[in-house]
C-alpha cells in the first residue's frame, strides 16, 4: 500500500443541528434541542477521510480552508485537530461560516448555510498551503487533490488557477454541491470536471449541472428520494456529461437509497444501498465520497491501471459502507 496524502479544498462551517420530532408545521413554533457540530463539505468529507486513514499507515489529510477572526473559528479548528486534520485556513475578516441544518422525523434534511468566510479565501492562501503539504510529503507517497462544489461555486476564478497549475501527478476529485447553481457556474463546474480524474455527484445534482441551458432549477420532490421530474434521465445525464461534455475520468453517481453507480470507459457498474434506518441524512453524501476517495487511492499501481472494474466495485462497496454509519448518526460528521 502507497500512503496517499490528502488535500480537501472546501468549507468550514459551524453547524446548528435541529432535529425535528414531528413533522414541520408551518407558521407555528417547531420545538427543538439544537446540537452544535462542526460542519461544510469540506470539513465534513476531511473528517470522514480521517477515520480511513487512522492508525492504517495510509496517509494524512489537510483541509484547506477560510474562517473569521472570531470564537467559531478557534472552537472548529480544535475539533478539526481532534480528527486527525491538519486544517490550514486563512483568516479573513468575513466570520467563521455557519449552517443551520433542520432534519425531519424521516432523516430528511433543509439547510440554511451562510457562507461567511468560505466565499472570501483567496488563491494565495491556497497555492501557498497545497505547497507546504507537496514539500513536507514523505517519498513514496502520493497526493489526491478533493475540491468541493460550494468552493468551486463560489470562487471560480480561484479554484480553476489553481487546479490548472497542478502538478501532473497530483489526482483530482470534485464533489459537487447541493447548491441552486446559475448557467455560468454549471459552466465552470463542467469546464473543471473535465480535467479530474474523479467527479462525484448525486443524481439531482448531476442532472442539474449537466443542465447548462439556464432551466429552472431541479428540486426534490417531497418523500420522494428521486423527484419525478428527474425519475429516468440518470442514464440521459450520464450521457450528456461523458459525451457531450467530454469527461474521460470515473463519474460516480449517489443514488440515495438506490445505491451507488460509477461510470467509465463503458462499463456501468452498481452496488446496492445498506439496509438501515435513517436518523439524519446530512453528510451522507460526503462520507461516501471519503470511503470511495480512501479505498480508490490505496492501490500502488498507477491511475490508468487503477481505474479497473474491480478497483471501482470495491471503491463504490466501500463509500456505501461509510454512508451506511453517516446516516444512522446525528450531524454530518463522524463525531
Amino acid at each position: 500500500m502507497v500512503d496517499t496524502v490528502f488535500v480537501v479544498i472546501g468549507d468550514v462551517m459551524v453547524d446548528d443541528i435541529a432535529p425535528l420530532e414531528t413533522p414541520l408545521v408551518l407558521d407555528h413554533d417547531n420545538p427543538v434541542h439544537f446540537h452544535r457540530i462542526f460542519g461544510g463539505q469540506g470539513a465534513n468529507t476531511s473528517a470522514w477521510l480521517a477515520t480511513q486513514t487512522r492508525g492504517s499507515g495510509h496517509g494524512a489529510v489537510h483541509l484547506i480552508g477560510a474562517v473569521g477572526a472570531d470564537s467559531e473559528a478557534a472552537w472548529v479548528t480544535e475539533q478539526l485537530v481532534a480528527r486527525d486534520i491538519t486544517p490550514r485556513v486563512q483568516t479573513t475578516d468575513d466570520p467563521t461560516g455557519r449552517c443551520v441544518i433542520v432534519v425531519a422525523p424521516d432523516g430528511g434534511r433543509t439547510m440554511y448555510p451562510d457562507a461567511g468566510a468560505n466565499a472570501s479565501m483567496a488563491l494565495d492562501h491556497v497555492r501557498e498551503q497545497f505547497q507546504h503539504v507537496l514539500a513536507t510529503m514523505p517519498p513514496p507517497a502520493r497526493c489526491h487533490v478533493h475540491v468541493s462544489g460550494y468552493f468551486l461555486a463560489r470562487l471560480p476564478d480561484v479554484a480553476k488557477t489553481f487546479l490548472h497549475d497542478l502538478p501532473d501527478d497530483v489526482t483530482v476529485s470534485i464533489d459537487a454541491s447541493a447548491l441552486v447553481l446559475d448557467a455560468q457556474q454549471r459552466l465552470d463546474l463542467l469546464q473543471v470536471a473535465a480535467s479530474c480524474h474523479v467527479f462525484v455527484a448525486n443524481r439531482v445534482e448531476l442532472t442539474t449541472v449537466v443542465n447548462t441551458r439556464g432551466a429552472h432549477p431541479v428540486t426534490e420532490g417531497q418523500g420522494s428520494n428521486v423527484p419525478a421530474s428527474v425519475e429516468g434521465r440518470l442514464e440521459e445525464s450520464v450521457d450528456a456529461m461523458i459525451s457531450q461534455m467530454g469527461f474521460d475520468g470515473v463519474l460516480v453517481v449517489k443514488d440515495g437509497s438506490n445505491g451507488a453507480h460509477a461510470v467509465h470507459r463503458g462499463a456501468w457498474l452498481h452496488v446496492p444501498a445498506r439496509d438501515v434506518v435513517a436518523v439524519d441524512t446530512t453528510g451522507a453524501g460526503d462520507a461516501f465520497t471519503a470511503g470511495f476517495l480512501a479505498e480508490w487511492t490505496s492501490s500502488p499501481a498507477p491511475v490508468a491501471s487503477r481505474m479497473t472494474d474491480e478497483a471501482l466495485i470495491a471503491a463504490l462497496e466501500a463509500g456505501t459502507d461509510l454512508a451506511a454509519q453517516a446516516v444512522t448518526r446525528t450531524g454530518g460528521n463522524p463525531g
